[in-house]
């Protein structure tokens, strides 16, 4: 009986054995899965890191750039202005209406000093306007017959 107990505890100490290896295999094959993850985890955050800088890299320049385009529009449209706006009004007090004959400029201005006196006055009189009707029209007519009719 001593060696069928030994063979019987044999047996189940192989057994136990092949449990616990088998479940610190399987702990360990957890713990590999688990690091690999948390490696390419690591990987797409330095990704997403670099992504991020070079799109404010990105932004920062276009905004520089657009500052810039800025400066140069401000600069040209001044540059404008003094061409287009301030040297024909200098221009202008010497010789007005210069792209047009001298007879249809000549008409132009009595026809402005002509705008000038045909300009209406307003009276400012407050005074309610008179009504030039002799009796009742439209439909106060009815009404009025009636009003005449009740006081009679």
């Amino acid at each position: 009986m001593t060696l069928t107990m030994t063979l019987v505890w044999l047996a189940v100490g192989f057994v136990c054995g092949g449990l616990v290896a088998w479940f610190l295999a399987l702990r360990q094959h957890n713990q590999s899965q688990l690091q690999q993850e948390l490696t390419d985890t690591r990987e797409q955050l330095k990704k997403y890191r670099a992504d991020v800088s070079n799109h404010l890299e990105t932004t920062n320049q276009l905004i520089t750039q657009l500052q810039q385009n800025y400066g140069k529009i401000a600069s040209h449209l001044q540059q404008s202005k003094m061409e287009l706006v301030e040297k024909p009004m200098l221009e202008k007090k010497s010789e007005p209406i210069s792209y047009l004959s001298a007879d249809t400029a000549s008409q132009i201005r009595e026809s402005i000093h002509q705008l000038d006196e045909r300009k209406p006055t307003f009276s400012e009189s407050f005074e309610q306007p008179k009504d030039y009707a002799g009796g009742a029209s439209g439909l106060l007519k009815d009404s009025a017959k009636k009003a005449a009719a009740a006081e009679s």
